[in-house]
């Protein structure tokens, strides 16, 4: 069952410094069915994620995710915020 995982970075340099260490467009992980990010009126990042799985998210989480948290040295502040929100869609379209 596909989820949609939506989570927030501070800003546009903290969710660069982790972005750069992913290179999601060089190495896109398995299960990843759209990655979309933009920025809010406030500055803040919002991350929006659709996954074929709860499994693929949870996989990427630990074996890339965290990792480059901890290579940007933003762990503690990621640690601070609110866990992703994750949700099974009833519906969504992939355009093919």
């Amino acid at each position: 069952m596909p989820i949609v995982q939506i989570s927030q970075a501070e800003s546009r340099e903290t969710y660069g410094a982790v972005s750069n260490r992913l290179g999601l467009a060089s190495n896109h992980p398995a299960g990843l069915i759209l990655h979309s990010v933009s920025e809010t009126a406030s500055g803040e990042v919002q991350i929006i994620d659709v996954w074929e799985t709860a499994e693929h998210a949870g996989a990427f989480e630990r074996e890339r995710l965290f990792p480059a948290f901890e290579a940007a040295g933003v762990t503690d502040q990621i640690a601070s915020r609110a866990r992703p929100v994750a949700y099974e869609p009833f519906e969504y379209a992939v355009r093919k």
